[in-house]
């Protein structure tokens, strides 16, 4: 694939507007997933919900929620896929901004765009599992259990690409910080704009990880 129209698409003003456009949408859109969480009461822990593969153990939870819950959670899965278009802005906009700051013939640009693409895949992966889940809410207790097993997988590639891309962004960030490319401010903003994407995955992941339950923890 050639990927060497990477190099003048987008343009760079425009990759700057990308960036911006998913950072706005995010601030408007995290309060929404995180009240959209605390309401649903979705029954689980972290593994259990995105990695289970079983069909039974998701319409377990289900079982355990209200009509109304079911409700939120269906709700809470649109705005994960709004938070996807911020994904997919800031990080194939920021991906594109740090290959483009080796030369053209360098592999490290080459690799970036093919990192641009990647996260593409892990994003494309979670709108698609985020469609499963809205189906099972349909019928939360008579949905194909197959659906569940390609949920997880989704789930799979999701995280794994995410993490292969933002694992690259940092390690060039380094890179470039280290060589004198960087000054300190660009070097802690990109780093900055990694955890701003991911604050709440990781605070919730974490959560969800050792079984914490936040709406206790939030409201007593």
């Amino acid at each position: 694939m050639n990927l060497t129209k990477f190099d003048n698409w987008l343009s760079p003003k425009a990759t700057k507007r990308l960036i911006y456009l998913g950072f706005i949408v995010l601030i408007v859109n995290y309060p929404i997933i995180i009240i959209l969480t605390l309401i649903s009461h979705y029954p689980a822990t972290f593994m259990e919900s995105q990695l289970s593969f079983s069909g039974a153990v998701i319409k377990s939870h289900f079982l355990e929620m209200s009509v109304e819950q079911i409700f939120y959670y269906m709700f809470y899965q649109i705005s994960d896929d709004v938070y996807d278009f911020c994904h997919i802005c800031i990080f194939f906009g920021l991906t594109l901004f740090l290959a483009r700051k080796f030369g053209e013939d360098s592999r490290w640009r080459r690799v970036g765009y093919w990192m641009a693409l990647v996260g593409i895949i892990g994003t494309i992966s979670d709108l698609t599992e985020n469609s499963l889940i809205i189906m099972m809410t349909t019928d939360p207790l008579g949905f194909p259990d197959v659906w569940a097993v390609v949920h997880s997988w989704l789930a799979v590639v999701k995280y794994l690409t995410w993490a292969i891309q933002t694992v690259w962004i940092i390690g060039v960030d380094i890179k470039l910080f280290k060589n004198r490319e960087f000054t300190i401010k660009p070097f802690l903003a990109t780093i900055g704009v990694v955890l701003a994407q991911h604050w709440t995955s990781i605070i919730f992941g974490l959560f969800f990880l050792f079984n914490v339950d936040v709406v206790a923890l939030v409201y007593g």
